[in-house]
């Protein structure tokens, strides 16, 4: 009987997640068809584009998979390992881009990471720990930039108010509830029978059985990556600082898309417009985005000023640059990896 309710409830899920996955790209398309004459006009853009300043985009997003690299090499410092940078470098292109690709509230990024630090010697668990303690980090410089941001916008007046309440609830709330997860785990054993009675409550709901063990390694890996965070703190902030580097030249890149196509929009609405586009992104997850993260930027600048056609042709060149072109090189990481199978060298001393 279990077993059935168990099955009915996954397959319910999936296809709840395949709806929704149709219906973002239908809903893009309809806006697509709704804004036809701003396309012709973008497409004509494109052609035209300066392949100069796309060349320096795409040298900034290189910029990011090499602060992200970084990021990784933190960790791995005092758990003992010594990773060669390009390996580093390549692993934050297939992650990243795997992420995207199938944003599953972002397993996927994290099971690279995992897979292809095991690949290279590291101990599942350490490897485990790496890949979490990377995901506070960006979790962290995320918040702060959209809490930043609310701020800006709020106490500055760029964008009206009524709006602005509108579209950052969502992530007020969700910060409200990290500060209270945060208060809460610091308990741990309090926390964990709390995580474990939601674990059961979510999966009663959903006519599911869920163990016990696999939430348990989970919090134990958590609170691994936190006793270390909190031995080398300085670490820790010197990730948050490389997260906040890559954001940089993430939000270069789409600047350069910008004057690729011989316009200079403000960089507050054009920096606006790229965190919202993040966080709606997240928030839809659908396949390689579903047209939603070009959608929703092209569609803020439309409000905030930027001509429709610039808007749209910034927001393919960008997303030409920093996702089609690493999924590219993604294809070919994954063939090595399966492969070749090196070990990481052990730091010298260790």
């Amino acid at each position: 009987m279990a077993t059935r309710a168990s099955h009915r409830s996954s397959s319910w899920r999936s296809q709840v997640a395949r709806h929704l996955w149709v219906v973002i790209p239908l809903a893009v398309a309809w806006a697509a068809y709704r804004n036809r004459d701003a396309i012709v006009r973008a497409a004509s853009l494109i052609g035209r584009a300066n392949w100069s300043w796309l060349g320096a985009a795409a040298l900034a997003i290189g910029g990011v998979y090499l602060c992200r690299a970084r990021v990784y090499a933190v960790p791995l410092r005092p758990l003992g390992y010594d990773a060669p940078l390009p390996f580093l470098w390549t692993t934050a292109v297939a992650a990243t881009s795997l992420h995207q690709l199938l944003p599953a509230a972002g397993a996927t990024g994290y099971a690279f990471l995992t897979y292809a630090f095991r690949q290279r010697g590291v101990p599942t668990g350490q490897a485990s720990l790496v890949a979490l303690v990377d995901t506070l980090s960006y979790a962290v410089a995320l918040a702060t930039i959209v809490v930043g941001s609310l701020i800006y916008l709020a106490v500055g007046g760029v964008l009206e108010v009524g709006r602005l309440a509108i579209v950052f609830a969502p992530g007020a709330a969700v910060v409200a509830l990290a500060a209270w997860v945060y208060r809460a785990q610091r308990d741990r054993r309090r926390f964990v029978p709390i995580v474990l009675r939601w674990k059961t409550r979510v999966a009663s709901l959903l006519g599911a059985r869920w163990p016990d063990e696999p939430v348990r390694a989970f919090l134990h890996d958590y609170y691994e990556g936190k006793r270390l965070i909190g031995c080398r703190r300085r670490a820790f902030y010197e990730m948050i600082g490389l997260q906040y580097l890559a954001v940089i030249c993430d939000a270069i890149a789409l600047y350069l898309s910008f004057v690729a196509i011989g316009v200079m929009p403000n960089i507050v609405t054009a920096f606006i417009g790229f965190v919202l586009s993040m966080s709606g992104a997240a928030v839809v997850g659908a396949p390689a985005g579903g047209g939603g993260f070009e959608a929703i930027m092209a569609a803020f600048w439309a409000r905030h000023g930027v001509d429709a056609a610039h808007g749209i042709a910034a927001a393919v060149l960008y997303r030409l640059v920093a996702f089609w072109l690493p999924v590219g090189m993604t294809l070919i990481i994954l063939w090595r990896l399966r492969r070749r199978r090196r070990q990481i060298a052990r730091a010298a001393g260790t």
